[in-house]
């Protein structure tokens, strides 16, 4: 799991993030809130947020989380115990409270919990998408996608909110092998149309939104398209 450290304070800062490591996290830490801004993405599984930091604080972040993907899993501390606060950062979707000083075990206590659902990605209630082992679930029934299928819709939704160019599809669909545009399209076509039949009870323009004439793919899922769609970008033309 990777994690995003957002704390002013250098020792709880350092502390935090060595005890994650130990437990074999991958944590990139931060001290400023707006540097932390510039490198918000949806790499990160889990964010821990402070929410009094310079520059910028962490309920403005997490709203920013938020809307690049609603699914990301946001931890706010604080030693502030004002209710009105804590209800705010709840309303704006955090998942969990620290207050501070924490027992350093509390924190490893609420990750495993989000931990055990942290590989399931949810288009909504009955569409789920097991990100470990790559299975796509309708109605509690797998819906059979080819490898290369399954790593592609993988690859999409690890890309929440960013652009996915067909180099990046060679490397992670095809294991580096050049593929030439058409087949990259077939690919995306395949899978839009096993998707399509699959889920009978989902409209198509909620999964797939392939504009004609223009070199973009976006797939779509509940949530907005501008929170989480990636765009698929071509090649340029040699």
């Amino acid at each position: 799991m990777k994690i995003f450290l957002l704390e002013d304070d250098f020792s709880l800062n350092e502390s935090i993030k060595d005890m994650l490591e130990s437990e074999n996290f991958i944590v990139d830490s931060f001290y400023d809130g707006k540097i932390a801004l510039d490198n918000i993405s949806g790499d990160y599984e889990l964010f821990i947020l402070d929410i009094f930091v310079p520059n910028l604080n962490g309920i403005l972040l997490l709203e920013k989380i938020k809307k690049i993907n609603k699914n990301s899993i946001v931890f706010i501390m604080s030693a502030n115990i004002d209710i009105d606060t804590i209800k705010g950062a709840y309303l704006k979707g955090c998942d969990d409270y620290i207050k501070k000083p924490f027992n350093i075990q509390e924190l490893l206590f609420k990750l495993a919990k989000f931990k055990k659902n942290s590989n399931i990605f949810k288009f909504d209630d009955e569409t789920l998408f097991d990100m470990e082992t790559k299975k796509f679930i309708y109605n509690n029934s797998e819906i059979e996608l080819t490898k290369n299928e399954k790593n592609f819709l993988h690859l999409l939704i690890c890309n929440q909110g960013k652009c996915v160019n067909y180099t990046l599809i060679e490397d992670v669909v095809y294991n580096g092998e050049f593929k030439s545009l058409d087949a990259i399209r077939s690919l995306i076509k395949r899978l839009r149309k096993n998707v399509v039949i699959s889920t009978p009870r989902i409209p198509p323009e909620r999964w797939f939104n392939i504009p004609r004439g223009v070199a973009s793919t976006t797939l779509s899922t509940t949530q907005p398209a501008n929170e989480m769609t990636p765009a698929i970008k071509e090649k340029p033309m040699i």
